[in-house]
């Protein structure tokens, strides 16, 4: 990924498995992700052309609590919140569990809000004015996935966001070397919805984003 990233002439690089949690995705427990973690700065020291980012991809388990405990989360460079599973038919229950997750301080961005799969699956009901609310208040990015078959949060809401001051974090959400490209997918969207360089974290150069986290 490293790699993939230096050819493409990316500066830094995010990584982010699924938490345990996300079994059918081999989510990492906590003794493979602070493995990962270790594994990850003994590469940065090699002062590669493209700088790797520690993170996680953390499930939104029932309730809002996280799938690691905080003391794992503060390891981390980043951390981002996800819902994978459990979505409730209900509004008000699915909105309250993405406001706790935010609350969180170890909690850099909220994940794919909506948990679209185009052409295969609805959103799950959820207030956005009132999570975008809650992003701006708690300083929370918010991602737009890259992935075509997410666009989640969708164009039509970027607008707002901006003007609340959340900031976007586009995230090819890669599984492979090749799903890197998808970057090129989320920057159409996000001009598709009124975005600035400025409104992306990921035109950040790498001390922006370090004082940035």
């Amino acid at each position: 990924m490293a790699q993939a990233g230096a050819d493409l002439g990316l500066e830094w690089l995010g990584i982010a498995d699924h938490s345990r949690s996300s079994f059918q995705a081999h989510g990492l427990d906590e003794k493979r992700l602070l493995a990962q973690i270790e594994a990850i700065r003994a590469y940065n020291k090699k002062r590669p052309a493209c700088t790797l980012l520690a993170g996680t991809e953390c499930d939104i388990l029932k309730g809002g609590k996280l799938d690691f405990p905080d003391s794992v989360l503060a390891e981390l460079d980043y951390v981002i919140a996800s819902i994978h599973a459990g979505f409730s038919s209900d509004e008000k229950d699915n909105t309250a569990r993405l406001l706790r997750a935010m609350e969180n301080p170890y909690v850099t961005c909220l994940g794919h809000p909506t948990g679209r799969l185009l052409l295969e699956r609805e959103p799950y009901p959820v207030n956005l004015p009132k999570v975008l609310e809650a992003a701006a208040e708690t300083g929370t990015w918010i991602e737009l996935n890259c992935n075509p078959w997410r666009l989640d949060l969708d164009w039509r809401w970027w607008h707002r966001a901006r003007d609340l001051g959340v900031l976007c974090c586009l995230n090819p959400d890669a599984h492979q070397t090749q799903h890197l490209r998808f970057l090129d997918l989320g920057v159409t969207v996000a001009r598709k919805g009124w975005l600035r360089a400025s409104d992306l974290v990921n035109t950040r150069t790498l001390p922006q984003l370090r004082k940035l986290l």
